[in-house]
């Protein structure tokens, strides 16, 4: 019996060594694995306004956050469990891209070569229209080449272990998952609000804006605020209690205070259309 316990002891480092081999070759294909989605023709637009209304989506979409103001990219993570994540630095990146391949990284989540990008927002994006799209390329476009260009991500164990079980998915998979869950058609007068909801909102409480449980409510919470209220919440991040509600009122303050005062009204009159009319 002895002999056989150390026959096991002595057999379990490579069968540690095979565990995590084989973790790491079924990750790594998933990593590396591809993606198709069709490549349509946008160009950036050239028009005087164009770069100041590409401005104005950047940070409103938030790529001004991730990528920061000068679009050079930042570290999101670097630990051994984790793994060093950056968000690109983009004046280095595209140049490398036509504009109708940045367009579909930035609406499909896949890359030139039909990789797909991980941890990149694209579902916000999907019904991003083409004269949008061409505005966000402009501004874009404007920055040029600065920087070091960011290093190769690294996938640590956990994260490997994570996108094994699902846990974590490619930017293709929520983008599909978006396209399948749309936010509630409230009619036409409300549908300007509509899709500032889907652009702009949908990357905290989901393509259908029904929020995550336990992370971030339902929209129909914009219900209960007037337009005076909403407008407060938008500009300053203060709720209607008169307290902050954490990530919202910093994304308020950095990202939806570039709101029109139009957006606000269009946004609140969808929301609360929404909120009388959604089943």
């Amino acid at each position: 019996m002895g002999r056989w316990v150390w026959r096991g002891l002595a057999a379990a480092p490579g069968i540690v060594v095979v565990a995590v081999l084989g973790l790491f070759a079924a990750s790594e294909a998933m990593i590396r694995g591809k993606a198709e989605a069709p490549l349509v023709e946008v160009a950036a637009a050239t028009d005087p306004g164009a770069i100041a209304r590409g401005r104005q989506l950047a940070t409103l979409y938030g790529c001004n956050g991730c990528h920061q103001a000068n679009l050079q990219g930042n570290e999101w993570s670097n630990t051994f469990w984790d793994g060093r994540v950056y968000a690109s630095n983009l004046t280095q990146v595209m140049p490398h891209y036509s504009d109708a391949q940045l367009a579909r990284a930035i609406r499909a989540g896949v890359r030139p070569d039909g990789s797909r990008l991980w941890a990149m927002p694209s579902e916000s994006w999907v019904t991003t229209t083409d004269a949008e799209m061409a505005d966000l390329l402009a501004y874009l476009r404007s920055h040029a080449r600065a920087g070091k260009a960011t290093p190769k991500a690294t996938f640590g164990p956990l994260t490997r272990w994570r996108i094994l079980t699902g846990e974590i998915e490619p930017t293709t998979a929520w983008v599909t998952r978006a396209r399948a869950n749309p936010a509630f058609d409230a009619g036409g007068p409300f549908e300007r609000g509509r899709h500032l909801a889907t652009t702009v909102c949908s990357e905290c409480h989901g393509s259908n804006l029904k929020g995550y449980e336990g992370d971030t409510p339902d929209l129909m919470i914009a219900a209960s605020y007037d337009l005076p209220g909403f407008t407060r919440l938008m500009r300053t991040g203060v709720a209607a209690d008169g307290k902050e509600r954490r990530l919202m009122s910093e994304v308020s303050r950095s990202r939806f205070s570039h709101f029109t005062e139009q957006d606000v009204k269009d946004l609140h009159a969808y929301l609360t259309a929404r909120a009388e009319q959604a089943p």
